[in-house]
């Protein structure tokens, strides 16, 4: 499991990689208004199905860690009567009250549906590798790919990007039916034992995480207009880069987490969690060397007009990244019968995040000082309430900032030499950390070590 792990990260990596690439590109190439508004669509998709529908990946993820079980009963009644109905109801008033664009919003709405589904039955049924490359590596090549044949052929626009990014979600569904198809065995339908209870939560958290997620970027949309949109969305790529550490937890861990639960297992899920925290900050510290100590580089690949906005960047790297090192706290709470306490801690964070943006509502960028508290608070709240269910820390806290030495003294020489406009010392410092780190780890019982010797 750790083994798949430590690919999994990879594999995020590179998709992070290619996001990245993509964004660059657009930024160039249609500058940051265009980037803003294709960042406003995508994230109106998003948010419908984070909403509406996401919840059904949780389940699937929940009751499907048991061996040659399916909800495929449950899964056509969710489509045929709930799905299908919603989506069509709306692209139809959308041409009804003339904004028959919007008909690309619904369309990306559903195919996310169908390869969110399909790739989280897929690693809940243990086919890790299939799901991650589908989901991380291939839907973000085909946009890429599309980008240069759309540029090169004159055809490039905001419409034909969001035809392109429907088409990757296409793909991505076809290759997992086909691969399912070869694979799919005899399975016994647990439907009757899914709870609309739980769905509900997991639906309830969903909703309230999309409002964290997706609205900032339409929000700032809103009022202050497609610059400031694509500035949030440049800034907010922070997130997209740390969730290459953090995300494939939630893909690869929490069906195990599931479990463990329903075994009775808390301190192999105490131990499971920590291994997690050792590994994200094998790749937290190098990050965070680049991300902190040299926003300036980073900047400047997007677009020199950023540079105006480097305090802010940094200050949103520095809570981002600390909020994922302290592990997969939601993850953990949804798949152990913690979902009410979770959603609790959310909207505790969620209010306070308004209020603060509220208080900073005369600064242009005031939804990424909202964000950062809520981050904050958030995953520190639910990390106390990890440690409390678990019965004891996973890491001790001289074990945590010890972990910090590396990347704080990498940060502080880049400043205090005043390198933090080299490229060359972001990545000659940013992989010394990363190597120490690996040694480090290498040296003990446990952690990459363990993985390295662990693949299945």
């Amino acid at each position: 499991m750790n083994g798949i792990f430590f690919l999994s990260v990879i594999l995020k990596g590179a998709g992070a990689v290619l996001e990245v690439l993509l964004q660059v590109l657009i930024t160039r190439k249609l500058g940051v208004d265009g980037y803003g508004t294709f960042s406003t669509w995508i994230n109106s998709a998003d948010l419908i199905f984070w909403i509406f529908f996401s919840a059904l990946t949780k389940c699937n993820t929940y009751y499907l860690s048991a061996d040659r079980v399916s909800i495929r009963s449950f899964r056509k009644k969710y489509y045929l009567r709930y799905v299908a109905p919603f989506l069509i109801a709306a692209s139809v008033g959308a041409v009804f009250l003339g904004k028959g664009e919007y008909g690309f919003v619904f369309l990306i709405t559903g195919l996310e549906l169908l390869a969110m589904d399909q790739s989280s039955t897929l690693l809940a049924q243990r086919h890790q590798m299939v799901s991650l490359v589908g989901e991380y590596v291939l839907g973000r090549l085909i946009l890429v790919v599309g980008f240069g044949i759309l540029q090169s052929s004159n055809h490039l626009s905001i419409t034909a990007l969001m035809l392109l990014y429907a088409f990757q979600y296409a793909v991505i569904v076809l290759t997992f039916t086909i691969f399912r198809k070869r694979k799919l065995g005899s399975e016994k339908d647990i439907s009757d034992t899914v709870s609309l209870k739980k769905w509900g939560s997991y639906q309830r958290a969903d909703l309230i995480q999309s409002m964290i997620a997706q609205m900032p970027v339409l929000l700032q949309y809103f009022f202050s207009g497609a610059f400031e949109a694509g500035v949030v969305s440049v800034v907010l790529t922070v997130k997209k880069l740390i969730n290459f550490i953090s995300g494939p937890t939630a893909k690869v861990f929490l069906p195990e987490f599931s479990r463990l639960y329903r075994e009775g297992e808390k301190e192999k899920i105490r131990g499971c969690y920590g291994s997690i925290m050792r590994i994200q900050m094998l790749f937290a510290g190098p990050l965070s060397v680049a991300l902190i100590g040299y926003p300036k580089v980073l900047l400047r690949i997007l677009a020199d007009k950023l540079l105006d906005y480097t305090f802010i960047f940094i200050l949103c790297s520095f809570v981002f990244i600390f909020a994922a090192t302290l592990g997969p706290c939601s993850g953990l709470l949804q798949m152990t019968g913690n979902e009410k306490k979770d959603n609790m801690l959310r909207e505790i964070a969620l209010a306070v995040m308004v209020v603060v943006m509220w208080i900073f509502r005369k600064d242009s960028l005031f939804v990424l000082y909202g964000l950062c508290a809520q981050a904050l608070l958030e995953e520190i709240g639910k990390y106390y309430y990890v440690c409390r269910w678990m019965e004891g820390s996973p890491v001790q806290v001289k074990t945590y900032l010890a972990w910090w030495i590396a990347p704080a003294l990498a940060i502080g020489i880049t400043y205090a030499l005043h390198l933090e406009t080299s490229l060359v010392s972001m990545v000659a410092f940013a992989g010394i950390v990363f190597v120490l780190g690996a040694a480090s780890e290498l040296k003990k019982e446990g952690g990459v070590r363990e993985m390295l010797r662990n693949r299945k």
